[in-house]
Parts: C-alpha cells; sequence; structure tokens
C-alpha cells in the first residue's frame, strides 16, 4: 500500500509537502467580521487591521471604512483579527451514510479534515475538531503550533461512522445548533457531509448553514458524495436498505425511476448551493474517489461549485 493510500497516516508525505507549499495562498485565518460578530480587545489594546471586504447588507455599519467610502465610493467592511482567539473548527458528519460508498466518504471526509487541521496549525491558528452523528457532538479541545499535528491526526484516526439506527437520523438544525452553543466564539467553521436529506427536507443544511452564519461564523461546506450517490450502478428489481434507518424498500430501477433519482439529486445540491450563496457561505463539492488537495484549495479559496 502506498502512502498516498494508507489511511492510518491520513496524509502522505507528498500531500503534506504540497500542502505546506500552497498554505500561504490560502484564505484560512480567523478574524472577526460578519454578523453576530463582536469587535474584542483587551485593556490598553486594540484589534489588528486584516484587510477589507465588500459590504453586504446586514454588516455592522459601525465597521464601514469611511475614508474608502470618501476616497472611492466604494462600501467595504473593515476586517480585524481577534484578540480573544477564535478558532478553525472542522466538523465532521459521522451518520450511517458517511461509511457508504467505494471507497467510502468518511474516508475522504477524514483527509479533508486534516489537511485544514495541518494548514491551520502550519499557519499559527487553532484547530479543532469536531464531529456531528446522531448522538450528538463530540468537540475536542481545540489546539495549535505544528507539534499539535500528531494530536489532531489521531483524534481523526479514531473517527467512525454511527451505527445503522432506526429510530433517529442527524438532524443538521439541532446538530449545529449544539455544536454552535459548545464551539463558543466566532471563527472559521468548516462543516464536511453528504448533506443527504433527512426526511426529504432538503432546506436542512441550508437553514442550518445560514445559522452558523448569523452567528458570525465564517461558514464552509464540503459535500462529499461516492460515485455510487452521483451516478447509480443499480438496474431492474431492487431491495434499497436505507443507510440511516436500516428500513427496507422494494424498486424497480429503471430510465423513470433513474431520471427521478437524479432529479432529485440535483434539486439537494441546487438548495445546498443556494442557501451558502444567501449566507455568504463557501461550497465545495467533492466525490469520495477525489484527491484532497484540489479540495482544500477549492473551499479555502472560498469556492462556491
Amino acid at each position: 500500500m502506498s502512502d498516498g493510500d494508507d489511511d492510518s497516516e491520513l496524509l502522505s508525505a507528498g500531500e503534506l509537502a504540497e500542502l505546506d507549499r500552497l498554505r500561504r495562498h490560502l484564505a484560512l485565518r480567523t478574524a472577526t467580521e460578519g454578523q453576530g460578530s463582536r469587535m474584542s480587545r483587551r485593556r490598553g489594546q486594540s484589534p489588528e487591521f486584516v484587510d477589507h471586504r465588500h459590504y453586504a447588507p446586514g454588516d455592522d455599519l459601525r465597521r464601514l471604512d469611511w475614508n474608502v467610502l470618501a476616497r472611492s465610493e466604494q462600501t467595504v467592511i473593515k476586517r480585524y483579527r481577534a484578540e480573544e482567539e477564535a478558532a478553525v473548527r472542522v466538523a465532521l458528519d459521522v451518520s450511517a451514510s458517511m461509511g457508504m460508498g467505494e471507497p467510502a466518504k468518511l474516508k475522504l471526509a477524514r483527509k479533508i479534515a486534516a489537511a485544514i487541521g495541518y494548514v491551520a496549525l502550519a499557519e499559527g491558528e487553532r484547530a479543532q475538531i469536531a464531529t456531528m452523528s446522531t448522538r450528538g457532538v463530540e468537540i475536542g479541545a481545540p489546539k495549535r503550533g505544528k507539534g499539535q499535528w500528531g494530536a489532531i491526526r489521531d483524534r481523526l484516526r479514531r473517527v467512525t461512522v454511527d451505527e445503522t439506527n432506526a429510530d433517529v437520523t442527524l438532524a443538521p438544525d439541532t446538530t449545529v445548533a449544539e455544536l454552535l452553543r459548545r464551539a463558543g466564539r466566532a471563527g472559521i467553521l468548516v462543516l464536511i457531509t453528504d448533506a443527504l436529506a433527512p426526511n426529504g427536507d432538503i432546506e436542512a443544511w441550508p437553514r442550518a448553514i445560514g445559522r452558523a452564519r448569523s452567528a458570525g461564523h465564517d461558514v464552509r461546506l464540503v459535500q462529499i458524495l461516492s460515485p455510487e450517490d452521483l451516478d447509480p450502478p443499480w438496474d431492474g428489481d431492487l431491495q434499497l436498505v436505507d443507510a440511516e434507518s436500516g428500513g427496507v424498500v422494494d424498486v424497480t430501477f429503471d430510465a423513470r425511476a433513474r431520471e427521478a433519482y437524479v432529479r432529485r439529486l440535483e434539486s439537494l445540491v441546487t438548495a445546498l448551493r443556494e442557501g451558502c450563496r444567501r449566507a455568504k457561505a463557501a461550497y465545495a463539492r467533492a466525490r469520495s474517489d477525489e484527491e484532497v488537495v484540489p479540495v482544500v484549495r477549492r473551499l479555502a479559496g472560498g469556492a462556491l461549485d
């Protein structure tokens, strides 16, 4: 087995080297901005100015840069690094459906989380790993410094998927609300999930993303789908088992059923993309058989795939 395929290491030496080359160009730094955030300062100190971004409806008018407005008639918002440090938090969906696919979606999810954690630590940011499951949220202690990479890696090695449970499914609204409550100060929040609609509610994840953005977090969503999700290799009379609930459904998967499936998946992806656009959150879609570094590059650059 090659380094690139060694899941016990999560990231190969080559992938780590590529992340080191890229990290100076990746927009993965925590700063205070946006709805719900507050300018933090210690006694006798001022927050550190980072850069500007364009004004968006709902932004705090106290952060407008009036000098830029007077000179160029452009409305831009000042962004500051928090004096009370925020964190780059990566939350993985570990519901049972994330264990499906070839390769399993969770395998790429762990690699993405590891890559983001590595870049954050290398840039001097605090990194924090959380899991979202039917049992609730498990959130680890924040880590800082490249010396903590081993702790992040070991935490992710231990992440496994939920067992199938007929009585409960992952509820994005309540799960993300719990994550926000336990996270504390707003920062960068990366959500990694297949975002399959619980109980057919395709707006569940967009609502959760909007909630996180309203709380002041810089939200990045990675949707991972397996090749089987995108192009089901099914045909004829089948008995399908729901990965989350274990429920069994008899179906005839013919051309009409395939067309209906494709439309439903397109509706789900469109809802996610539109929800991220409304919330000014980044959205990247990845296949579970994709390499990790291109996904991180798109995500950190603020993609809206």
